[in-house]
């Protein structure tokens, strides 16, 4: 998953050395998709559960080309690598977005992020709790309206256990998630 995420990072790196824009703001509204690859690793749990993809939506609102608040969603299918019983785990994110290099005019930006999670999933219970999230990435704009981003988000906590996840099934447990969004985002009114 390192290698997928460093072979992500680099090639925005490169399309942001490619584009050439006009002045670009991160302000105003905003929606997006993105693919999303999940993974979670639980400390007393049967077995982790596997990196797999899914999909993803967000819309946020930037306060400033520094600041940004974001709602984001994503969904996806991890698989045990024993029972190869599917997991769909669904994640809710309200986020905080601090743009390292604030510069209005350029076309990258390197981003940090935190904020909380909410998740649930298919195995018979919710979790219930919510969990701090944080993370980083880069958001790179090919035209004025649109940017590419790639993101890494790590989301910790306790969360009550998933009958498909444990060998017990009342208590809770302390994952790990990680996951690696790509895709891309619309900025309706900046300028």
């Amino acid at each position: 998953m390192l290698n997928r995420l460093k072979a992500t990072l680099a090639s925005f790196a490169l399309l942001a050395g490619a584009v050439t824009a006009e002045a670009q703001s991160t302000t105003g509204l905003f929606l997006g998709v993105q693919y999303a690859g999940s993974s979670l690793s639980i400390k007393s749990a049967v077995e982790d559960l596997d990196f797999r993809g899914g999909f993803g939506l967000h819309a946020g609102i930037g306060l400033s080309d520094t600041w940004s608040v974001l709602a984001n969603f994503d969904r996806s299918a991890l698989t045990g690598s024993t029972t190869g019983t599917d997991v769909v785990l669904t994640q809710y994110d309200a986020l905080l977005r601090m743009n390292m290099f604030s510069a209005a005019g350029g076309t990258l930006r390197v981003f940090l992020t935190g904020g909380a999670t909410a998740r649930t999933t298919n195995a018979g219970r919710n979790f219930e709790q919510i969990a701090p999230t944080a993370g980083g990435g880069v958001h790179v704009f090919v035209i004025p309206k649109i940017a590419v981003n790639g993101t890494a988000l790590w989301t910790f906590g306790k969360l009550t256990q998933a009958s498909q996840l444990t060998a017990s099934q009342n208590g809770q447990f302390e994952p790990t998630g990680v996951r690696v969004q790509a895709g891309a985002s619309l900025y309706l009114f900046s300028h």
